[in-house]
């Protein structure tokens, strides 16, 4: 486990409102980097791939401004530097997110009626610039949340403040995005655990991202997120009975349950692992 090298501890009030001060310093660069993108005349300039280059670029430049103003050296303190071990934890965030989703499919499949088909049709060269754009899209958000903020309260409130606070802003910026109350809450809200912790017990951003970026892969190829660029096509039959548990719907608010109780007691477990370091 890689820890963090400055210590970011001072008072827990402080810490809470410098790292809202940073998730909305954040926000607002994004927000004014995608009007400026919208007035662009070139449609390459107006693609998500831009929209996520600019976000890297709004999470850095944040960072980049409280590392002025607190005067520390927070690059290093919040996991952002490159060490010889970035890639392969990069790695292990992609394997780690790819076991999580395999696991999930298995019981969809398993327990619902719900079936899985190799079906191409949609998919073409053009539907590759959406797998691309998805790299920037998941880095940005692990710089906006789990560097930073994350650390910080981590370091002042500890673990649990820290993932509490950091997946409610998580869900919220989701809503400002244009997101559905519920979905975001139990969607971001719950992923925003695994990544934070992810992010703490190995020291960096590199694991999350790799986490995050291999369950939006998977989800956009199983067709989870509309057919648009998809591999596969899940459907489910026609007429068939749907009791509460074959309800996709169901079983799915009950897998995000399964995965929010898991990084829940994960999160106990490292709290307790390090006590006891």
């Amino acid at each position: 486990m890689n820890k963090p090298i400055t210590p970011l501890s001072e008072n827990p009030s402080a810490a809470i409102i410098k790292s809202m001060l940073f998730i909305a310093l954040f926000i607002i660069l994004l927000v004014a980097g995608s009007f400026l993108q919208n007035l662009s005349p070139f449609p390459f300039l107006r693609s998500k791939f831009i929209y996520g280059t600019i976000g890297v670029i709004a999470g850095l430049l944040s960072v980049w401004l409280f590392q002025k103003k607190e005067n520390l050296p927070i690059i290093a303190a919040i996991g952002l530097k490159w060490e010889r071990k970035t890639p392969l934890r990069f790695i292990y965030g992609l394997l780690i997110g790819t076991a999580i989703f395999m696991f999930i499919m298995f019981v969809l499949l398993s327990c619902t009626h719900l079936s899985i088909r190799y079906s191409p049709k949609t998919f073409s060269i053009q539907s590759l610039s959406l797998y691309a754009a998805l790299v920037p899209l998941a880095l940005m958000e692990e710089i906006g949340f789990r560097t930073y903020p994350q650390i910080k309260l981590n370091s002042a409130c500890g673990i649990w403040v820290s993932q509490f606070i950091v997946a409610i802003c998580f869900g919220v910026y989701h809503i400002l995005n244009g997101w559905n109350i519920q979905i975001a809450f139990y969607g971001p809200f719950v992923w925003a655990f695994v990544f934070g912790l992810a992010a703490l017990w190995s020291g960096g951003i590199a694991m999350p991202t790799g986490i995050h970026l291999a369950l939006n892969i998977l989800q956009n190829l199983a067709g989870l997120k509309g057919s648009k660029a998809a591999l596969w096509t899940i459907s489910y039959p026609q007429g068939g009975a749907k009791t509460f548990m074959e309800n996709p719907d169901h079983i799915g608010l009950v897998l995000q349950g399964i995965v929010l109780i898991s990084a829940l007691i994960l999160t106990g477990w490292y709290k307790n692992r390090n006590i006891k370091a």
